[in-house]
């Protein structure tokens, strides 16, 4: 078995020489980017085989380099995939437009098992399903797409990561958000340039409920087989 440190730096360098950022490869990979960050700089342990296998995906390298590089076994046959005890299922809604979800029973349309690692990390209490609806973050996220959303504080949030948002009470949206002293900006991240384009409103009219906006969670896992 690989040491956590020398297993992160080998996916690192693995990473940086495809030339795939940490958010590039941490979506690809359904998982999220901090997750991910911290592989790579030691400070988790070497992952189970399945979000190995995950994590193989995301870095366009085989399950059996995957497997070599955690220094688990050479031959993948040889492998027994346990399934995870801290597996949990959440409803998937297709619509959000008043906060977090309570009372939207009808909008649910089924429900999506989360990584292990996702509940460790944020618990299932804070997880929220939602079915991306448009083409405005088309360049990560697909429409159609099922996004997993954490319900963070706003200070835990970094400039760039992808949010669910709800502005002037509308059904929420996802955006690139940066978060200044002065103002909150949305951006999207889509093929369609001239059709979407980013907005920001200035912190004092936020504050002072022009136009009421509010954070409903950051995306920490995505999956297009919905």
């Amino acid at each position: 078995m690989a040491t956590k440190e020398d297993f992160g730096k080998t996916i690192k360098d693995i990473r940086l020489d495809k030339r795939f950022s940490v958010r590039q490869a941490a979506l690809q990979a359904n998982m999220s980017p901090s997750y991910l960050s911290q592989l790579e700089n030691g400070h988790k342990s070497i992952p189970k085989v399945e979000t190995l296998y995950r994590l193989a995906k995301g870095l366009r390298i085989t399950n059996d380099e995957i497997l070599k590089i955690a220094g688990i076994v050479d031959d993948v046959s040889k492998v027994n995939i346990s399934k995870s005890t801290n597996a949990v299922e959440i409803p998937i809604y297709g619509r959000i437009s008043a906060g977090y979800p309570e009372g939207a029973k009808e909008d649910i349309e089924g429900n999506i098992k989360v990584d292990d690692d996702i509940v460790d990390r944020y618990g299932s209490k804070n997880l929220l399903a939602l079915r991306v609806d448009g083409e405005s973050m088309n360049k990560v996220i697909p429409n159609g797409a099922v996004s997993i959303l954490a319900n963070v504080d706003t200070s835990s949030i970094t400039n760039g990561d992808i949010c669910g948002v709800i502005i002037n009470g509308d059904s929420a949206t996802l955006k690139h958000v940066y978060i200044y002293p002065d103002r909150i900006r949305f951006e999207p991240d889509s093929w369609l340039t001239e059709q979407f384009k980013p907005f920001e409103y200035k912190k004092v009219d936020i504050d002072n409920g022009e136009p009421p906006v509010q954070i409903i969670g950051k995306l920490v896992q995505q999956t297009s087989k919905f």
